[in-house]
């Protein structure tokens, strides 16, 4: 393990020191060395902290230090099998990257993929219904065979039927926990955590992951925090479920005010305390009500459209993965043509958000799909076309392609 990543467990053990004001001390110190090794004054600087916040947190990361807490951490690591990814490594997830307040650096059991991007959340009661269940597995096991990844908090009922169907399935799936990976919870789905990390020589079916420290309890504060990572990890929130005063209502609410992601909402019984919030949502009109997988698909607007080019419908109307779903093959979206057609030279993102009109998070979004489908590359700050892509793989031809203005 590196000084970096060293540097960054400390802060992360560190009392008093959330993402943002993590974030705000490393730009303005130029690494998370230099924010460990800073005096009290130079944390004072820092924006949001202040002379007697700046004594806490030096405090904090002196009895880091003194207790060998560093020390303690890194040896649960290495017996978890976890693996940090810092903001500034490729491996950080793409969406993630993009919100407002990012981990600085993420433990993982298991492995986070690029084509993890096309991620759909499944949130919902901890106390579902039968029909809750049902539909959480039905739901989950079909997007999961169009070629998402389900997104979940890990918690029991929706969270776990979620999980459950992408695995079963042959998907991919992330938990995303309120507590450290060394005391995850709860502690009734710790085997599926572990199949989901692939543990006991399997092949990992996703990640288990989480921003907290390797024994952090679940305490209620967590939880929201879980909750955005849940959100900006994913292309949009499928509720299935949900009291008025539901966590998952606020894991959707964030989603759609914080981190401009379509909210999908699945209805239930009329008289169903467990929907209310449900209905609640689609009657509001910030959420759009789903029935089967072609719905969510629809409501991922143009890259679930190219998922859904490999559904059917079977006899009796319901939704099918086709025989050989081929969503990098199909045609480019309207929007990833824009893109293409911005980048006849390099650009940094801001830039191409200037040229193509897009909005940030929808741009990545279709940035994260070029780049799995080979057709954009990544070269520090800047994206390029791939060298290997060819203009006719989008539904335009290669001279409109050429001559954008930008």
């Amino acid at each position: 393990m590196d000084s970096q990543l060293d540097s960054l467990l400390i802060l992360s053990l560190a009392s008093g020191l959330g993402p943002i004001i993590t974030r705000r001390a490393i730009a303005a110190m130029g690494s998370a060395q230099a924010v460990v090794e800073c005096s009290v004054h130079q944390l004072a600087q820092v924006e949001g902290v202040g002379q007697r916040k700046a004594q806490d947190l030096r405090r904090s990361m002196d009895e880091v230090l003194e207790q060998n807490l560093l020390v303690r951490e890194k040896a649960l690591i290495e017996e978890h099998h976890v693996t940090l990814i810092a903001f500034e490594d490729e491996s950080y997830p793409a969406l993630l990257r993009h919100i407002s307040d990012p981990p600085p650096m993420l433990y993982v059991r298991g492995d986070i993929r690029k084509e993890d991007a096309l991620a759909l959340a499944v949130v919902g009661a901890r106390k579902c219904s039968g029909y809750g269940r049902e539909q959480a597995d039905r739901l989950s096991a079909l997007c999961v065979q169009s070629g998402l990844t389900i997104i979940s908090g890990g918690a029991m009922g929706i969270d776990t039927a979620a999980h459950h169907a992408a695995v079963r399935a042959g998907g991919r799936t992330i938990a995303v926990l309120g507590s450290g990976l060394a005391q995850p919870y709860p502690s009734e789905n710790k085997a599926l955590f572990d199949r989901i990390a692939g543990d006991d020589n399997n092949q990992p079916r996703g990640a288990v992951i989480s921003e907290l420290p390797m024994t952090a309890p679940p305490i209620a504060q967590n939880f929201p925090r879980r909750n955005r990572i849940v959100s900006g990890m994913s292309l949009g929130v499928l509720v299935i479920e949900a009291s008025l005063r539901s966590g998952a209502l606020i894991t959707a609410r964030i989603a759609a005010e914080e981190h401009g992601r379509e909210v999908l909402a699945l209805p239930g019984r009329v008289d169903s305390n467990s929907s209310a919030g449900c209905h609640k949502i689609i009657r509001e009109g910030w959420a759009t009500l789903v029935t089967n997988a072609a719905d969510i698909l629809d409501g991922l607007g143009e890259t679930g459209s190219l998922l859904k080019a490999g559904m059917t419908v079977d006899e009796q109307g319901r939704d099918r993965p086709a025989a050989e779903p081929s969503l990098f093959e199909q045609n480019l979206s309207d929007s990833q043509q824009k893109i293409i057609a911005a980048l006849s030279q390099p650009r940094q993102l801001e830039e191409l958000a200037g040229i193509t009109g897009l909005p940030v998070h929808k741009l990545q979004a279709d940035l994260t799909m070029l780049q799995i489908r080979s057709a954009v590359a990544k070269e520090g700050m800047m994206y390029r076309r791939s060298r290997t892509h060819s203009p006719g793989l989008g539904r335009g031809n290669a001279t409109n392609t050429e001559s954008h203005p930008g």
